[in-house]
């Protein structure tokens, strides 16, 4: 049918614990355009009564790449192996995000992965895989689930 391996669809990756630095978060912030210093000063952050710098919102896909290459480092196969993800016609597909807690400089956050489906639309021209990557916080519990879905055009 596709090229996607099916039978991926229910694994869930290895958690892997990534630590949020400060500088890095910092460099980020920065980077794009952030003038808010709750995301940049820690003086600021803790007078807005975060524990420490606040990362941005889309730090999380910042968070989620770490940890994919820490998995890598450790010999373990990413999703576009897991999936068998052809980059000659994978294309990047819708993503959304879902917030139930912050992301601060210091913490040790666990990411894992989720491949929780594949669907088939345009009449078979197109084959999307469905993947939840979830960030959480030992003490916080799960702090970002993100949705995306990455797609093979077959025709």
């Amino acid at each position: 049918m596709g090229i996607f391996d099916r039978s991926a669809k229910g694994h869930i990756t290895p958690v892997i614990e990534i630590t949020i630095e400060r500088g890095a978060l910092i460099f980020f912030a920065e980077t794009i355009g952030e003038t808010n210093p709750v995301h940049l000063d820690t003086r600021a952050a803790r007078a807005a009564d975060h524990p420490d710098i606040l990362a941005p919102a889309t730090y999380a896909v910042v968070v989620g790449t770490l940890a994919g290459q820490k998995a890598k480092r450790r010999g373990q196969p990413d999703i576009l192996e897991l999936i068998n993800g052809d980059l000659r016609v994978l294309l990047h597909g819708a993503e959304d995000y879902t917030y139930h807690g912050p992301l601060y400089a210091g913490d040790t956050v666990q990411v894992e992965n989720e491949i929780t489906g594949f669907s088939d639309p345009k009449g078979g021209k197109l084959e999307i895989a469905h993947i939840t990557t979830r960030i959480s916080h030992p003490e916080r519990g799960l702090l970002v689930e993100a949705n995306r879905a990455l797609i093979h055009r077959l025709s």
